[in-house]
């Protein structure tokens, strides 16, 4: 049909109104749709990878494929037109890719394994001090640090009286008496694992002679605050090591303390003398 009502648009043989359906006086003439005509691919230009050649549908870097932040302006190559889409699978599993990710991911093993102290990191040489419930740092007006300094002071008097040179602390002691001391609270009030044997006698190597450790607690009386100051403390605690006299040995030089308070006022220490 080459003619329709402009008005309802049935359509008619000829030029002839008015419409047969509607009664409207005027026609016009019927337009056939046009087939769209059949192209090999899109006509707008792309955007190519200088590195690996990969088509891009927009000046989008990096590449997809590469990595490379360097697009050129090009008409596209239809032998190409897969690449136009997103990263695929291929893409994604490039040999040099999966490398990467499995180094990552056996990097990340390593160090989730270092931090938590299952294996000694190459250069760390140690596992980090862990948390601990209770105080470690300060009890009321009491510093545990200078709880820790009063004990070494008053452990120094008594060598003194022996006629020996006093302990200097030593801040590689220090790590162990802090770690060892710290698994220990966190064992007793449920929250770790107890220490193995390899971790407590770890501190023979460093001392390069059987070293002096001890690990005890004290039940305050009250409260820890109870105590006039932070050497009134330290006396107790040593007072309280029943086993001292090894540290009191002209052969030992080096000492560290740890000093922490446990929830229930249960006073946990550890000394590690060499």
């Amino acid at each position: 049909m080459e003619w329709r009502c402009a008005w309802c648009g049935k359509p008619h043989e000829e030029n002839d109104p008015p419409c047969d359906n509607c009664g409207h006086n005027k026609f016009e003439r019927a337009v056939e749709p046009m087939a769209p005509e059949e192209t090999d691919g899109p006509s707008e230009p792309v955007w190519v990878c200088t590195e690996c050649g990969r088509q891009h549908t927009k000046n989008s870097p990096p590449c997809k494929r590469c990595g490379n932040v360097h697009l050129e302006k090009r008409q596209p190559d239809w032998d190409d037109l897969d690449d136009l889409g997103g990263t695929s699978y291929l893409d994604v599993l490039e040999p040099r890719y999966v490398a990467g990710y499995l180094l990552a991911a056996i990097l990340g093993i390593v160090l989730i394994l270092g931090y938590t102290g299952v294996i000694t990191l190459p250069g760390t040489g140690r596992p980090p001090v862990p948390d601990a419930p209770g105080e470690g740092e300060q009890v009321g007006d009491l510093s545990l640090s200078a709880v820790e300094s009063a004990y070494v002071e008053q452990l120094n008097e008594r060598r003194d009286e022996a006629g020996v040179a006093p302990l200097s602390n030593d801040s590689d002691l220090e790590w162990y008496a802090a770690y060892v001391n710290k698994r220990t609270v966190a064992n007793a009030t449920g929250d770790a694992r107890a220490l193995s044997r390899e971790e407590f006698q770890r501190v023979t190597d460093y001392c390069q002679r059987q070293p002096v450790v001890a690990r005890y607690s004290v039940f305050a009386t009250g409260s820890v605050e109870g105590f006039e100051n932070e050497s009134a403390l330290a006396a107790t605690l040593v007072e309280s090591w029943q086993d001292r006299q090894p540290a009191l040995d002209e052969p030992r030089e080096r000492i560290s303390v740890d000093v922490h308070v446990a929830p229930n006022n249960r006073i946990f220490v550890t000394v590690a003398v060499c």
